[in-house]
């Protein structure tokens, strides 16, 4: 049978010029609604709300990462790849959804591509990108944060990730407890995060 996956794809470090750029990742297959729903609960009990990471308080930001990384469905559902000296944002982010795919072991799958803030016009050439990559990319669609849980969990996983990159003690604490349970999944390849 095939296997349904629905990727939600967010990015940040444009505005390092190059010099950072991170790509995040969240796949989700059958269990795709009740990753929502765990998302949208941790959403209001840690009183992050539906506001992007940068617009949250920092202590809300925290809590909301703290309860993702504590619940066992999010397990292998977090990618995310780090990239330093590079301009080339869209292959950097085709190559992110492809190695999530392929990190997913299925080989019979249709996948759902939803990218923030992809404008309709680089839709198709995305969804060519990625099939030249022998990725089974159905449908590739742009999405803004506030309309799904899911792409602000992206957003929230870029968040961390650069906080613990940029040497925030409390995001390298939480994002190595992430890396350890393996809820995070590295496809950086070479291109590892600076002990």
């Amino acid at each position: 049978m095939i296997q349904k996956f629905f990727c939600y794809v967010d990015e940040t470090g444009q505005d390092t010029r190059g010099e950072l750029f991170i790509v995040a990742v969240v796949i989700a297959g059958q269990e795709r609604n009740q990753l929502r729903q765990a998302c949208e609960d941790i959403e209001r009990d840690s009183r992050k709300g539906r506001r992007k990471w940068v617009k949250t308080k920092y202590s809300r930001r925290l809590a909301y990462i703290r309860q993702v990384l504590e619940r066992p469905i999010f397990e292998g559902k977090l990618n995310f790849a780090v990239y330093r000296d590079v301009q080339d944002y869209p292959s950097s982010t085709v190559q992110t959804i492809a190695r999530a795919l392929s990190a997913t072991g299925e080989t019979d799958y249709k996948a759902t591509i939803l990218i923030d803030g992809l404008p309709r016009s680089l839709e198709r050439a995305v969804g060519l990108q990625l099939r030249r990559l022998g990725i089974r990319a159905k449908k590739v669609r742009g999405l803004k944060d506030e309309n799904d849980a899911l792409i602000r969990l992206a957003d929230a996983v870029c968040g961390l990730v650069r906080g613990a990159t940029e040497g925030q003690p409390a995001m390298r604490a939480l994002f190595e407890r992430g890396m350890q349970t393996g809820v995070l999944r590295d496809l950086s390849g070479e291109q590892k995060m600076p002990p």
